[in-house]
């Protein structure tokens, strides 16, 4: 499975580099992080501490989202929703950890969720899932 990591240069963004290198079936495809960011440029894997992955980080989400099957999401709650809308677009998975999203942010990742599967869970702690 083709994995796009959004926000890849944040502290979560770098774990999930790391993660998906060493999840057999899964292949980092693609990185972003936002205009203006040092980041953007440098190879995801170098700056996640792993290696050279072969994954420059862009700029442009559209762009990479269209080529993956899957976008793992720990930004902000505005560019989280457009993140789930242009996935769903392309008909690629959205798996959110942002917290500190509004009502009208949920109606907007529901209706993402016609298109394509969303999976949103803002504590990722194991602890906090298995009390939900």
């Amino acid at each position: 499975m083709k994995i796009g990591i959004v926000g890849a240069a944040g502290r979560m963004g770098q774990m999930l580099v790391r993660q998906v290198g060493e999840t057999p079936g899964c292949v980092l495809a693609g990185a972003t992080e936002r205009a203006g960011s040092d980041a953007v440029g440098k190879d995801a894997g170098v700056l996640a501490g792993v290696g050279e992955a072969g994954v420059v980080i862009a700029d442009d989400a559209a762009a990479m989202i269209a080529g993956v099957d899957a976008i793992i999401d720990f930004t902000a709650p505005d560019a989280t929703v457009r993140h789930a809308e242009l996935a769903a677009q392309a008909g690629a998975a959205t798996i959110i950890g942002t917290t500190g999203m509004g009502p009208a942010h949920i109606e907007s990742l529901e209706r993402a969720a016609r298109h394509a599967p969303v999976v949103f869970a803002p504590n990722m702690s194991v602890g906090v899932n298995l009390l939900m």
